[in-house]
């Protein structure tokens, strides 16, 4: 388990609606690295939370114009609706299209974390689409 610095972002607090998220992502700097915790699984409002996550991360940190890698701590589970898939890869293609100074994302889960090979081949398409490196450890 990651323990979250001082100076994070949870999306939690960026919940909009009356149906509650199922999922949560964390995300704090360590260096240059954009590190992430996403608990799950997930619904769509959860994906909904961890786009404007992703705004505020840029905003706070000022990383609009510089490169910039990303890595993806898993835990309990990678596993999210199919709506929520959909919605993620939306916001990705119009996010990196505004703000492309992603150079790699990785991702970080052991055996334990349901869905994570299951959740793989879904994005890898996305990100190589984008010339993103993508080593899952």
């Amino acid at each position: 388990m990651t323990t979250a610095p001082t100076d994070h972002l949870c999306s939690n607090d960026f919940t909009e609606g009356s149906f509650r998220p199922h999922g949560m992502f964390s995300c704090w700097m360590e260096g240059a690295l954009l590190v992430w915790e996403a608990r799950g699984p997930f619904n769509l409002e959860a994906l909904q939370a961890f786009s404007r996550t992703r705004q505020a991360a840029f905003a706070r940190w000022r990383l609009d114009d510089q490169p910039l890698a990303a890595v993806m701590h898993w835990v309990g589970s990678a596993l999210m609706s199919p709506e929520a898939f959909a919605l993620y890869e939306r916001a990705f293609e119009a996010f990196i299209v505004s703000r492309h100074n992603y150079v790699a994302v990785a991702w970080v889960g052991g055996p334990e974390v349901e869905g994570l090979d299951f959740m793989r081949p879904r994005f890898a398409p996305l990100f190589d689409r984008h010339g993103l490196a993508f080593p899952v450890f």
